[in-house]
């Protein structure tokens, strides 16, 4: 309890534009390089799948970015951005870098406490992040369970932030997600196969350039674990 926790997600499509720099940098607490490997598009840190993420202290934490091998033989030579980050110990957070990256403010960066209790036996949690910043101005989304047959999400805005819900578990069927333009049947993306376990705790990401449909950073749906 006298400690704090942080994940960090790579969610930035556009990094090289922004910062006209190779698109994979380390990321500093207090002047300790947390990552390992260097992070690129759509990498997790820790990958740790029971229990991603990094102790730090709570309280005020400098947090820097820097390019990875680019301009200099000293590999971390480039610093990027520079910004602080205060914890509250026995708590966790994901520092989820998005194209909103240079942003000083948390929802757009987007930097998220991790607050969720414990789903009660047969059920699991799910909360759901709109991190695609490009999508279509005026425009909101929704998420389709194919197995429920229903939307479990609906009218998300780009940037928005859905809490944690819980929902019934069923370990013996997967489901398929669609993200479908609000009130029609449109299918901007889809994720296949995806599964929850019971008493389990998750996020699932709509993220990547929304102009695009296929590609390693095409707009899609990801999911991690918190517990």
């Amino acid at each position: 309890e006298s400690t704090a926790y942080v994940r960090v997600v790579h969610a930035a499509p556009s990094f090289r534009q922004i910062f006209n720099a190779p698109d994979s940098f380390n990321v500093y607490v207090n002047d300790i390089k947390m990552n390992a490997p260097f992070l690129t598009y759509g990498a997790i840190f820790p990958s740790n799948a029971s229990f991603g993420y990094v102790a730090v202290q709570p309280g005020l934490n400098q947090f820097r970015v820097n390019i990875h091998g680019f301009a200099s033989a000293s590999p971390d030579s480039t610093r990027l951005i520079n910004f602080t980050k205060v914890f509250q110990a026995g708590q966790y957070y994901t520092l989820l870098l998005t194209d909103s990256i240079k942003s000083g403010r948390d929802s757009s960066q987007m930097f998220l406490p991790d607050a969720y209790t414990k789903p009660l036996n047969g059920y699991y949690g799910l909360r759901f992040v709109h991190a695609v910043w490009n999508d279509t101005t005026g425009k909101t989304i929704d998420i389709y369970s194919a197995r429920r047959n229903a939307n479990i999400f609906t009218s998300v805005k780009p940037g928005e932030i859905k809490t944690f819900n819980s929902f019934a578990s069923n370990t013996q069927l997967s489901d398929t997600l669609y993200v479908r333009r609000s009130g029609t049947q449109i299918t901007l993306s889809q994720l296949n196969g995806v599964s929850f376990a019971n008493q389990r705790s998750y996020t699932l990401v709509y993220r990547g350039d929304g102009n695009l449909a296929t590609g390693t950073k095409a707009r899609a749906l990801a999911t991690f674990l918190h517990n």
